[in-house]
């Protein structure tokens, strides 16, 4: 029988007495989250230095050093595997923004489907919980056509009572930014929330086209998550197009997805909420 969520919260605090921190941890194994005092380069441009790396071992799969590479400064992701590069420090009441455009080609059964990517915020516990790949998190969702959808990228067989957010929805389920007219929306341990922009005729085909704010395929577009307290914010490209509230967990490692798709990622930074 799997302990239950409480028993790892004290298990994992028994320093301070459970129920004493503010930081409570899911695994024991989390680093301590911590909130930036200044701007931040997450990555230098050179190397994955302050990352890990995570390829799933399937037969199309390359090794992590040949997924994960750098090209002109920014950090490449071939593509050629599911997997994920992770920051070794967790992080919270954070801002974060990076640039990101698509590139080069697909593999294995993304092959003729919309290139597909992920920013993961407020992830917990090992690689490889949700589907052998990613940890379990909340997903910035990055994919052509419509970017910045919320996913619960969560494990509801395993991890039942992990993993929970809220969102004012439409009656289609698309974020609703005049709380007044808007139905909430709880999501526990799965689920998603579309994005402003999205009218609901996305389809997952190569000839998807991009919807603005998103740039045209192979533009760099600007992507900011600014997450305080447990409530976060997707701005894509200056426009505000989803937020979500009492966020569970409320910090964690950030992971940048591999998902058969090639990706590039440049100035990655983090600094204090404003």
């Amino acid at each position: 029988m799997k302990a239950s969520l409480f028993s790892i919260i004290c298990a994992s605090t028994l320093l301070v007495g459970c129920g004493q921190t503010a930081d409570p941890k899911y695994f024991p194994d989390d680093p301590d989250p911590i909130a930036p005092a200044g701007k931040i380069a997450l990555f230098n441009g050179q190397n994955y230095d302050g990352w890990d790396l995570w390829v799933r071992p399937d037969s199309f799969a390359k090794p992590a050093n040949e997924l994960f590479t750098v090209v002109d400064g920014a950090m490449h992701i071939t593509g050629q595997g599911y997997g994920g590069c992770s920051t070794k420090q967790a992080y919270k009441d954070y801002h974060l923004t990076m640039q990101f455009r698509f590139v080069g080609e697909a593999f294995a059964d993304r092959v003729g489907k919309t290139a597909d990517s992920g920013l993961l915020f407020h992830c917990v516990g090992p690689e490889g919980l949700y589907g052998g790949i990613w940890h379990l998190s909340f997903e910035c969702n990055i994919i052509q056509g419509r970017c910045c959808d919320l996913i619960v990228v969560g494990n509801p067989k395993e991890y039942p009572t992990m993993l929970h957010a809220k969102a004012n929805v439409d009656a289609n389920g698309r974020w609703e930014p005049d709380a007044s007219k808007a139905q909430v929306r709880a999501l526990e341990a799965s689920g998603r929330v579309d994005n402003l922009m999205y009218d609901g005729t996305w389809k997952d085909l190569e000839s998807q086209p991009t919807v603005a704010p998103e740039k045209p395929y192979g533009e760099w577009n600007t992507l900011e998550l600014v997450c305080k307290g447990n409530t976060a914010e997707y701005i894509l490209n200056g426009t505000t197009v989803l937020q979500l509230f009492d966020l569970d967990p409320a910090a964690g490692r950030i992971q940048l997805q591999s998902e058969c798709h090639a990706i590039e990622y440049r100035d990655i930074t983090i600094e204090p909420v404003r």
